[in-house]
């Protein structure tokens, strides 16, 4: 089986998109992940053939306005009037001139064919067109809940409410799915490009072009998300894709000392998305550990917390695998983004989440509302007094320990492999769906 699977975003949105690229590769098919550009030896260091995408919306991230963009995303559109005129500008200036370079390159990597299209949810409105144009059928592979119609998931993530509205808001969402700009360049694309006819509902990634709906893969535990119980069939739920340490990967000999001299650290590290001031939030990570009389290893990643001169309590790496790390730490404070989230769940041990924007709020709250978290601490309201205060408590609350138990034994390593093969889950559903043997309903579409 030839798949091809695009993604896009930082690192943390990419890596497990890596690894089902991966998983595939190990089952005998042939894999193509295309992404950012900056990721190719990232790719290349696992034996996966990749197809490079502009970056520059990744690049943007490191904005300091789109920083401050992000930093009040969580809050209702009455509240950030300011923000949503930056937003405006910022889409206005920069989508024109980098969204018919991105759409010209997704076509591009597809130009040697394939038996399969997987996407994120990244562009979906864009993945199944090439999908169609090719005639092999199209999979949605996404992390979230959010992209399926239920009553228990909204359609924008944000939240996991379960609402009485949830299904008109679906509806909603796919009758309006994308600003006028970005339609009038996809639907040249379309012609253009493509070559396809104009059809009804072509932006609307949930359905093949002949109107059945698309299959999707949850990249997520059950464990960790409930499915929800009005899910069709072809709605599979899989586990987390988690992406094996390289072979070849060995510690700094200063870490491994480090973390044998003395007790079990605590692991701070916000990956990659950094805030308008890196400095500032390293010394407020230096003095919530100082308060709390904790060992730590600081990983940088890629910038958001900068620490020149650190005491000898303190390890600062630029990066380290989660999952060689994370059960040799006590705790891990991070930004709350799902690949993190994931690994610390697995080691079995308490989390505090530091959130950038919504989406990792939305991860946050239901880090706590699981029992393995207390509240997360918005990046934009950060102290030393709080960090502190919830390192404590994650630490030493009784029922935090217990739920960190419970929710790790499902996904505990047993006879050298992980209890949920997510990546290895999906490659037998796609496997099913490329020869045709999944079962699907008839062709059909609700007006």
């Amino acid at each position: 089986m030839k798949a091809l699977i695009y993604c896009h975003g930082t690192r943390g949105d990419l890596q497990p998109y890596l690894a089902l690229a991966y998983a595939l590769n190990r089952a005998g098919h042939s894999a193509t992940l295309v992404g950012p550009q900056m990721y190719a030896t990232f790719a290349a260091a696992y034996g996966v053939r990749f197809e490079p995408l502009t970056d520059e919306g990744v690049k943007i991230l490191s904005r300091p306005d789109v920083r401050r963009i992000l930093l009040h995303s969580d809050r209702p559109e009455s509240e950030i009037g300011e923000y949503r005129k930056a937003r405006e500008k910022i889409f206005n200036e920069f989508m024109p001139k980098t969204y018919p370079v991105l759409l010209q390159q997704l076509w591009d990597a597809a130009r040697g064919g394939a038996d399969i299209v997987v996407h994120s949810h990244h562009s979906r409105q864009v993945m199944h067109q090439i999908a169609e144009k090719l005639g092999v059928p199209h999979v949605l592979a996404t992390l979230y809940p959010h992209f399926v119609a239920s009553r228990r998931y909204p359609s924008e993530i944000g939240t996991f409410d379960a609402r009485p509205d949830n299904l008109e808001q679906h509806e909603r969402a796919a009758r309006q799915p994308l600003k006028p700009l970005l339609v009038d360049l996809i639907s040249t694309w379309r012609e253009k490009t493509l070559g396809l006819p104009p059809r009804e509902g072509f932006l609307d990634s949930r359905f093949r072009a002949d109107g059945s709906p698309a299959p999707v893969l949850h990249g997520f535990s059950p464990h960790v998300i409930e499915p929800a119980p009005d899910w069709p069939a072809w709605v599979h739920t899989t586990g987390f894709w988690s992406l094996p340490r390289q072979a070849d990967w060995r510690p700094a000999p200063e870490l491994v000392r480090f973390l044998e001299d003395g007790d079990k650290p605590v692991f701070i590290g916000f990956a990659s998305l950094s805030g308008t001031d890196p400095e500032a939030t390293g010394q407020l990570v230096l003095e919530a550990v100082r308060r709390t009389g904790v060992r730590a290893v600081v990983v940088t990643g890629w910038g958001g917390i900068s620490i020149a001169d650190p005491p000898r309590h303190i390890r600062v790496e630029n990066d380290v695998p989660y999952d060689w790390l994370f059960p040799r730490v006590r705790a891990a404070v991070h930004a709350g983004g799902p690949g993190t989230h994931n690994v610390a769940l697995e080691a079995g041990i308490p989390q505090v989440t530091c959130p950038f924007h919504k989406d990792q709020v939305m991860w946050g709250n239901h880090l706590r509302d699981l029992g393995v978290a207390p509240p997360p601490l918005r990046q934009r309201d950060l102290t030393a007094d709080a960090l502190a205060a919830a390192i404590d408590t994650a630490l030493t609350d009784p029922a935090i320990a217990r739920t960190v138990d419970r929710m790790a034994r499902p996904a505990r390593k047993a006879e050298g492999e992980k209890g949920e093969k997510g990546a290895e889950n999906a490659v037998r559903v796609l496997e099913e769906i490329q020869r045709g043997s999944h079962p699907m309903p008839e062709p059909a579409r609700s007006s």
